[in-house]
């Protein structure tokens, strides 16, 4: 079988396939030396016209089906070692290309990472933490505002591969989760757990609202001032979704309003902002810089679950990563 790494961020393929990984993938097939990128394909063309597999990650090139047909004919499958798959895939599924995607396994580093945020905002940790070095005294009563974690109520938005891990993970607390998701089922609700309910029930009512829906163009602006202007007075929202699903301005009004509110941002709307952007200035806002999803070794799970992937794939036994037109529609 003939492989070839393809990505134009070679930094990052370096980071998700170590020596090590790659020394297995060549004990899968003939693993091509060089990485293939979208501007030295005519290059490697020789190789090209008899690939079968490509293996990628962040910066996967997005090829039109006219590239694929020209530089890919022999093309079988494509096996990428990261999470959204929408700006790529669309032209090598309708090829008659096979497209896997280690979504569940990017899903595994950001439903920990809210779990943890959830437990720690229930019990007041972000609005106290900065009271605490200056008046202990307010920085106390500021814990003694938040419900805890025991009969807290906990808002989901999105109950795709991260929203349902969470979800999982909330399982081990004695709390309630309300769930906001149109193409969740009451089958799969009860399996999770958790209530149904409409956005303003959730931001209305929740101690804690986490937002986890798809990347999509008709979600834009979806969360705005009419629903952070109920959260409660000492409520939580957590964004490791899509910033620009958030009005920012909108959330920012909230925040100034109740200043007992707060909101765990590690996306906003661009990947780079101003000092003078309106949530910068909230001090009731708390930005990190896009950490929730696969970091330092946690990349490397997703590689291996790509390997993993290849080898049923290639051995004709049950797969269970593969994207198709149809999830294209659901997926973020």
């Amino acid at each position: 079988m003939k492989i070839a790494l393809i990505s134009e961020e070679r930094w990052n393929l370096d980071r998700v396939y170590p020596q090590r990984l790659r020394e297995r993938l060549s004990s899968l097939g003939e693993l091509y030396g060089p990485v293939l990128t979208a501007s030295n394909l005519e290059k490697h063309r020789a190789f090209t016209e008899k690939c079968e597999v490509l293996f990628s990650i962040w910066g996967m090139a997005p090829l039109s089906a006219g590239q694929i047909q020209t530089y890919f004919p022999h093309l079988r499958a494509v096996f990428y070692a990261a999470g959204t798959v929408q700006y790529f895939a669309r032209p090598f599924l309708e090829s008659g290309v096979e497209v896997f995607s280690a979504w569940k396994a990017n899903a595994v580093p950001v439903a920990e990472f809210t779990f943890a945020q959830i437990v720690l905002a229930n019990k007041g940790y972000f609005q106290s933490m900065q009271k605490c070095k200056g008046n202990q005294l307010a920085a106390r009563r500021m814990v003694e505002k938040h419900p805890g974690n025991y009969r807290a109520r906990v808002g989901i938005i999105g109950v795709g591969s991260i929203g349902s891990l969470v979800c999982e993970r909330l399982k081990t607390i004695d709390c309630e989760v309300l769930a906001y998701d149109p193409f969740l089922s009451e089958e799969r609700a009860r399996q999770l757990g958790v209530t149904q309910a409409e956005l303003p029930a959730i931001f209305r009512s929740c101690d804690v609202i986490s937002n986890h829906l798809a990347n999509k163009d008709e979600l834009a602006g979806i969360l705005d001032y009419a629903l952070f202007s109920q959260m409660k007075p000492y409520a939580t929202f957590i964004n490791t979704g899509r910033g620009r699903q958030v009005v920012e301005k909108d959330l920012a009004r909230a925040l100034r309003e109740e200043p007992g509110r707060a909101a765990l941002l590690d996306v906003l709307s661009t990947e780079t902002y101003p000092p003078f952007h309106p949530l910068v200035r909230r001090k009731n806002a708390f930005i990190t810089p896009h950490v929730a999803g696969s970091m330092s070794q946690e990349v490397w799970r997703m590689a291996e679950y790509m390997l993993e992937e290849f080898t049923c794939w290639s051995a004709g036994e049950e797969t269970r990563y593969s994207v198709t037109l149809e999830s294209l529609a659901t997926m973020a």
